[in-house]
């Protein structure tokens, strides 16, 4: 469960994991040990004929073996590994709502046999709050204050009002429930947001209002994973210009997905170590000059950002050093 308002205690860097499998053969997600603090197992699904699967196949397939072998490793060295329900692929919770009893079982069974740290509720179907309600106070009951629940809207549907998707008001569900939930997976792109600029996730802090340290913006790591895709430079920039702005009490980054992430599709856990790297030097990029060129571009009293320039040089090439320093040994961005 969540601390009062307040710093964040880090700065997430939240990894999708949806392609196991690439062309028959296995993509590891352990290279992200020491570099994500959360990795998301997407997509688990509830189907009409009363079963759980993880895309198109049950938890238990022989083809997860060393999926799961993986997990425990990561659990293991500290990382957080959590399931996100639903997404594109509709039914999950119009199943829950039509038969709670069986298909939470489904759930809550999968959650505990696979030793998951957290589930991430994706509600891309129509749901009424009340349902919603109901299974994330069974979740709380079930698994307790250390059981990580998130949700994952899309950016305008935590700006005030009603999401175009479920059919409520986020707005509603903070207000009244926002105890039983730890953080939000924001999707910053198809049109519904973007990290180009600050202007969305401050909208989101003033309209929901949400406190920044429960805001990780969601991002998309390569152009091939959906419309509105970022530049990383941009995101970096953005991603700066939130951390001075908000400081320790931003909440991370997170991108969908890993298995082509850029800056390096073939060392996928760069999207990752770039971000950790961009988080953990923002003060050294208010030294190299940022701060200065944000005043100077009207950054308004009330955090709304008027200019979009790049970061200076030098705080690009101290990234691009760390990041090569990683990619000798990935642990030495921790």
């Amino acid at each position: 469960m969540r601390p009062p308002d307040g710093p964040s205690p880090v700065h997430r860097v939240v990894v999708y994991y949806q392609t196991q499998y690439q062309d028959n053969k296995y993509i590891s997600p352990s290279p992200l040990i020491s570099v994500a603090s959360h990795l998301i197992i997407a997509a688990f699904h509830l189907n009409d004929d009363k079963t759980i699967h993880i895309n198109n196949d049950p938890p238990d397939d022989a083809s997860f073996i060393p999926m799961w072998r993986d997990v425990a490793r990561m659990q293991g060295s500290g990382i957080k590994v959590m399931a996100m329900l639903g997404g594109a692929c509709q039914g999950s919770y119009k199943n829950l709502s039509k038969d709670f009893d069986t298909y939470y079982g489904l759930l809550s069974s999968c959650i505990t046999e696979y030793r998951l740290d957290g589930i991430d509720l994706d509600i891309e179907e129509s749901e009424s709050l009340d349902d919603l309600v109901k299974l994330i106070q069974n979740l709380r009951a079930d698994f307790g204050t250390d059981f990580i629940i998130t949700l994952a809207p899309v950016a305008s549907a935590l700006q005030g009002g009603t999401d175009s998707f479920s059919g409520f008001k986020y707005s509603d569900l903070e207000s009244g429930y926002g105890d039983q939930i730890d953080w939000y997976n924001v999707q910053f792109y198809s049109g519904f947001g973007t990290m180009s600029t600050t202007t969305d996730y401050t909208d989101i802090v003033q309209k929901c209002p949400l406190d920044p340290s429960r805001i990780v913006a969601g991002t998309l790591t390569n152009s091939d994973n959906g419309s509105g895709f970022v530049q990383l430079d941009d995101v970096k920039t953005t991603a700066r210009k939130l951390l001075q702005q908000y400081g320790h009490r931003f909440g991370g980054l997170a991108g969908w997905e890993y298995h082509n992430s850029m800056p390096d599709s073939k060392e996928r856990w760069t999207w990752a170590a770039l971000m950790k790297v961009t988080m953990n030097n923002w003060k050294e990029v208010l030294a190299a000059g940022v701060d200065d060129s944000e005043s100077s571009s009207g950054e308004s009293s009330s955090g709304e950002s008027s200019s979009d320039e790049e970061p200076s040089q030098s705080s690009s090439d101290e990234d691009e050093d760390e990041l090569q320093a990683s990619a000798r040994n990935p642990a030495s961005v921790a």
